[in-house]
């Protein structure tokens, strides 16, 4: 009979995946010409490129390195992948770069065309990326550690998270993720985190949440609900 396992990648892939949605539709509904519209979209795919630099960075240090003595190749293919991922995202900057740079409205249109198609070459590489890390990562992880060492290797990542980032971290997570999941993941929030985390989690979940599932949510901890 198979078990389910702990995944580890679940609920920040998610809001990862929903970052690179989100963008994707601003950028589409944008005119490329119009330079005061266009600029918040390349700010939003500017803060994807940081967070998901941030990602490989927390992967490479605290994901990888636990593999690597039992499963080197797998190691280093994704070592790679990551190489091309920042790569990729490289290639994205020095496009934005250029449509900041344009001066008129078809060097703009230009430009931004070149900025969309940087973007999807970037979120077409990363959502296999992220399949793969769910899969063919997961099983090596799963061979080697107990659900409870993956936990404590998620929760030196999220140490490790500016408090910052971890605000977008976090919204993006309430955004993107199911009820279970997110109930699951404040009762770990709440078993062993610092006060003012947990406060803080609690807050952007119940700003997040629809008034509905925020009542359930609170309920399935089983914390009474504000009248």
């Amino acid at each position: 009979m198979e078990t389910l396992r702990f995944n580890g990648f679940a609920m920040i892939h998610k809001a990862l995946r929903a970052m690179l949605y989100d963008t994707a539709a601003h950028m589409q509904h944008v005119n490329f010409a119009d330079v005061s519209s266009m600029l918040p979209v390349l700010a939003k795919a500017e803060r994807v490129l940081e967070l998901f630099d941030d990602h490989a960075d927390h992967e490479d240090h605290h994901i990888l390195a636990n593999i690597t003595d039992v499963n080197p190749g797998l190691a280093r293919s994704f070592e790679q992948e990551h190489i091309t991922d920042r790569k990729l995202g490289a290639a994205l900057r020095d496009r934005i770069a250029e449509y900041k740079e344009a001066k008129t409205p078809t060097e703009r249109i230009i430009a931004g065309n070149s900025v969309f198609y940087a973007f999807n070459e970037f979120i077409a590489f990363n959502l296999q990326h992220m399949n793969k890390e769910e899969t063919a990562l997961n099983e090596t992880l799963w061979a080697k550690y107990t659900d409870g060492d993956i936990g404590a290797i998620n929760q030196k990542i999220a140490g490790s998270v500016p408090p910052d980032k971890a605000v977008v971290n976090f919204t993006w997570m309430m955004r993107s993720c199911n009820d279970t999941e997110i109930t699951t993941f404040l009762k770990a929030i709440s078993g062993g985190a610092p006060e003012p985390l947990v406060n803080m989690v609690m807050n952007i979940a119940e700003t997040e949440l629809h008034a509905d599932r925020w009542a359930g949510i609170r309920a399935a901890l089983n914390e009474p609900i504000p009248s």
